[in-house]
């Protein structure tokens, strides 16, 4: 398995969440709007709140919980030899995501093996807040079912489906067709389109290939490889290809409109969400100050293009390359720093001797 720096782990997740931050308070805003309030150039700080933080949203939050599964079932394989539940352990991550946002849980999956109250994640009280979770993962969930890609629980492609998978790149850095294929089978839990959790794939594919050290160039034209192996794959493949052909046509400009964005669409939906954000990211692929900021100023759904762009550039540059000021003015980032050095770390202890507090803190279940 490849070996990556801390730093790439800590950029990738604290960058999607300033990018989350950046994007929510104009997330319903169109351009225009965008401009005449906060000026020609748009959004260029935290602006949500008036002592200056800014805070993350379900986005952010559905990514940590996606983390917690995952080192949840890993943890659960190391220890016990027991594989194949890695779908199920995330489902019932994402329950605990669902209990934060205050919605009840049905009884049979709030007690017993699967306790929602364990863990240390869901003790983190700054977690419990409604930041316009999306409909279509609060239904889902609420359902108490988990959408397979065979049996798919709706017909959904809402970018809700990949802009919490980074944590799967991340963690599957040494296999980008397995990336692929976890993503795409944990968006299909509340997102059952295609395109939806296609658009997951991909994007868990290019962070997993990211993290071994290929530029995003590369690391694209390996997922489209991957990509036209899965059937049902044209909407997700067009709008790639759209957006490598915006950026051949405007590479070269010396300064990008943010009206450019739109010709890829808003990001409500998950290939739009994907194309936008790997547009911005290869005109900015080492400015992550730059590139970011032009990920959010837009008619659209500014949170996850801001989000999705944030994890690509984090990765790619490192925290250092983060400002300083976005991470100490981003609140509970404590949160998110404490989930990528867990990634990073992966397990304490070994197959035959748990590290009791690692158990208390991701519990194989």
């Amino acid at each position: 398995m490849t070996e990556i720096s801390l730093d790439k782990y800590t950029g990738c997740l604290i960058g999607g969440a300033i990018g989350d931050a950046l994007g929510a308070p104009i997330e319903f805003m169109d351009l225009q709007t965008i401009k005449s309030t906060y000026g020609q150039n748009g959004v260029q700080d935290y602006v949500e709140f008036p002592d200056g933080f800014g805070e993350f949203t379900d986005d952010t939050q559905m990514t940590l919980f996606t983390a917690e599964g995952l080192l949840r079932a890993y943890h659960r394989f190391v220890l016990k030899g027991i594989g194949g539940a890695l779908t199920t352990i995330v489902h019932h991550s994402y329950l605990r995501w669902l209990h934060t946002q205050g919605v009840p849980l049905k009884d049979n999956v709030k007690h017993g093996v699967y306790d929602i109250e364990k863990g240390w994640l869901i003790k983190q009280k700054d977690l419990f807040k409604q930041r316009a979770p999306g409909i279509t993962c609060i239904n889902a969930l609420s359902s108490g079912i988990s959408g397979t890609i065979d049996k798919p629980i709706n017909e959904s492609k809402g970018c809700g489906t990949i802009m919490r998978v980074a944590p799967v790149g991340l963690f599957y850095n040494h296999d980008n067709k397995q990336a692929f294929k976890i993503a795409c089978e944990l968006s299909a839990i509340t997102h059952g389109h295609p395109t939806g959790y296609l658009s997951a794939g991909f994007f868990a594919s290019i962070i997993s290939d990211l993290a071994k050290g290929l530029n995003l160039s590369d690391s694209i034209e390996k997922s489209i490889e991957i990509l036209k192996e899965w059937e049902h794959h044209e909407e997700t493949l067009n709008a790639v290809l759209k957006c490598k052909e915006l950026y051949k046509k405007t590479k070269n400009n010396k300064k990008h409109d943010f009206e450019t964005i739109e010709e890829l669409g808003e990001g409500w939906i998950a290939e739009e969400a994907l194309s936008i954000s790997l547009y911005c990211s290869l005109l900015y692929e080492h400015d992550f100050k730059n590139g970011l900021l032009y990920s959010v100023n837009h008619s659209g759904d500014c949170d996850s293009t801001g989000s999705i762009t944030g994890n690509i550039l984090g990765l790619i540059n490192g925290e250092f390359s983060i400002p300083l000021n976005w991470i100490e003015k981003l609140r509970y980032n404590s949160i998110v720093f404490n989930v990528a050095e867990d990634l990073h770390t992966k397990i304490k202890g070994n197959s035959v001797e748990s590290d009791n507090e690692w158990w208390e803190k991701y519990p194989g279940f």
